[in-house]
């Protein structure tokens, strides 16, 4: 973060996922982000998986709530199961409120 090789976020949805950390923890990257600009930029917000015994749904919510944008929370990708594919960097429609994440485009090899 802070240097030219920093994924830029702007008007990007950003997936969060995490393995086997406390929602303390998690609280403290949201909020390095959050003062990055990142959370700020995102246009919104795609939770996968998160393996903690410990359920860090309050804190995803306070942080990523407070912003006002768009969150699908419980999408099946991350280090969790199931662990479905995800494609990054493609064109997606993303209704919170219809829990979809449409592509709209096409992904995988040209022929």
């Amino acid at each position: 973060m802070g240097t030219p090789f920093a994924w830029r976020t702007q008007d990007a949805l950003l997936f969060l996922e995490d393995v086997n950390e406390e929602p303390y923890r998690i609280d403290r990257l949201l909020t390095q982000l959050k003062l990055a600009g990142v959370l700020d930029a995102a246009a919104g917000f795609v939770l996968g998986s998160f393996t903690h015994p410990e359920d860090p749904s309050a804190v995803l919510g306070d942080r990523l709530g407070a912003l006002g944008k768009p969150v699908l929370a419980g999408w099946p990708a991350g280090h969790g199961v199931p662990n479905r594919p995800l494609p990054i960097g493609l064109r997606v429609r993303l209704d919170a409120g219809a829990r979809t994440l449409t592509l709209l485009e096409g992904w995988g090899p040209s022929i």
